[in-house]
């Protein structure tokens, strides 16, 4: 097959990644899997083949022929893009292509039965009994939100980084592609408010057209990033510009910003990152009005948020992961003190909400960022849980865990899971519980293999914390055998 070449067929699966999947013959009379992003199970549909990965074929979306039970009638998100498929010949308008909503076309419930299929099915291939009953879903609204939000499924993220494209661009990258960026004219991630920013943007870069886009393939120019946090349950919001060289802002251009951006914000920050690494990352922060970080309350506990920092991204589910693992740690509360320790703690996120639930509860937080770790520890006392709540910087492989007698370690790892040394570790240190809280779980399920050596999985559970992607969150307790 080559670049360009047209297939057809309808899609029976989705392979991991949440892309839809169809078979195609082959001359040896055998088949091949043809990867299509942004379709769903039962759609009938043209793609255009562009590259082979893993042994499949990859292909864009080109036309629906016919659209399957579970994609969304009339289809036509408010997520738009500048640019947008045609219309092809027989068929439907394709659905608009936004990285950022890969299933925005399958209907809610859809896509929660989609996900717990996918999870079971993930861990019956590795050999493992474990079954999630369903995946808890996120809700319409968020009642506890000062912003008024029409719906928290839609503007659920409370972090966005719209890249500025080397054509001057202003968005998000195209699906698969590292240097070829989508204009968004609207975006129903983050909050009504989004494009009006981004508009103040665009305008900034027509009125001063000496700075100039960031090109990825060159390493050269001067705007990289627009970076919106906000905290959905506080009304923060902290809207940074990330630039190659400070330098580059005049005085006259900081004003600009400060006054547009004014009513939109209660911080506006210069962030710099002069590094040729692609990252949304300031090394150094001139705030422009307000301070540098944000707040956000999650089940009543107050969090300091920095621009750099990790924190969930759905403010309205964290709340309920924080329930699924408090639930977890209850279960095993005995005694008049009862030591955790947080692995991969960022702010605080768990342990403080912890020590603030259970009085009985002593937290050891390890975090590799040392920024993140003196800000956990702000957190710690503006909760009034410092005396119970002691953060340490390093990685987590480097720990001295001889010094370690936790009843309970909780693990939040990142998408790469954990490294073998750190399962070792565990596994040496017997704790009674570790409660696995998992972004990626096909790396849980590989992991799995190694802590069930010493361990049994007491409860499994998924929540729905990025609604309109494939992406879903599981939480497993793990009990010594």
């Amino acid at each position: 097959m080559k670049f360009g070449d047209l297939a057809t067929g309808t899609i029976t699966r989705f392979d991991r990644k949440g892309r839809g999947v169809f078979d195609v013959p082959l001359q040896n009379g055998k088949t091949r899997p043809f990867l299509v992003p942004f379709t769903t199970i039962g759609d009938e549909v043209e793609a255009s083949f562009i590259k082979r990965q893993e042994g499949c074929f990859v292909g864009k979306l080109t036309k629906i022929i016919t659209p399957g039970p579970s994609r969304l009638e009339n289809h036509a998100p408010r997520t738009t893009l500048a640019h947008r498929s045609p219309k092809g010949e027989g068929g439907h308008h394709a659905p608009i292509q936004n990285p950022g909503t890969l299933w925005t076309h399958i209907a809610y419930d859809d896509q929660l039965a989609f996900k717990r299929d996918m999870i079971n099915r993930a861990f019956e291939d590795a050999g493992h009994d474990e079954r999630v009953a369903e995946v808890a879903s996120c809700p319409k609204t968020n009642p506890l939100a000062l912003c008024p939000l029409p719906a928290a499924r839609h503007f659920y993220r409370n972090r966005m980084d719209y890249a500025f494209g080397w054509q001057g661009e202003l968005g998000l990258k195209e699906y698969g592609n590292w240097n070829r960026y989508l204009d968004l004219e609207d975006c129903t991630l983050l909050s009504p408010d989004a494009p009006k920013i981004l508009a103040i943007f665009r305008d900034f870069m027509k009125r001063f057209p000496e700075l100039k886009p960031w090109d990825v393939k060159k390493h050269e120019g001067d705007l990289r990033y627009v970076v919106i946090r906000e905290g959905k349950n506080t009304g923060d919001r902290i809207i940074a510009l990330v630039v190659k060289d400070l330098h580059r802002i005049n005085d006259r251009m900081r004003n600009e910003l400060t006054g547009q951006l004014a009513n939109y914000s209660t911080s506006i920050v210069l962030a710099e990152n002069p590094s040729i690494t692609d990252l949304s990352y300031g090394r150094t922060i001139v705030p422009l009005k307000g301070k540098d970080t944000i707040e956000e309350t999650i089940n009543g506990t107050t969090y300091t948020i920095q621009l750099n920092s990790f924190f969930q991204t759905n403010s309205v589910m964290a709340a309920k992961l924080q329930d699924v693992v408090a639930g977890f740690v209850s279960i095993d509360i005995r005694n008049s003190t009862f030591d955790i320790l947080d692995l991969y703690c960022g702010l605080g996120f768990f342990a403080i909400d912890l020590a603030r639930r259970f009085p009985s509860v002593k937290a050891t937080g390890y975090e590799i960022y040392e920024q993140m770790i003196e800000l956990a520890k702000v957190n710690a006392e503006q909760n009034n849980v410092a005396d119970r709540c002691t953060f340490e910087s390093g990685k987590a492989e480097a720990l001295d865990w001889k010094d370690i007698d936790a009843d309970i370690v909780i693990v939040d790892p990142p998408r790469a899971g954990l490294s073998p040394k750190v399962i070792r570790a565990l596994l040496e240190k017997e704790p009674r519980t570790i409660i696995y809280v998992s972004c990626n779980y096909h790396r849980l399920v590989n992991e799995l293999n190694e802590f069930k050596k010493k361990y049994q999985v007491k409860d499994l559970k998924a929540l729905d914390l990025f609604p309109h992607t494939p992406h879903v969150e599981v939480v497993a307790r793990l009990e010594l055998a």
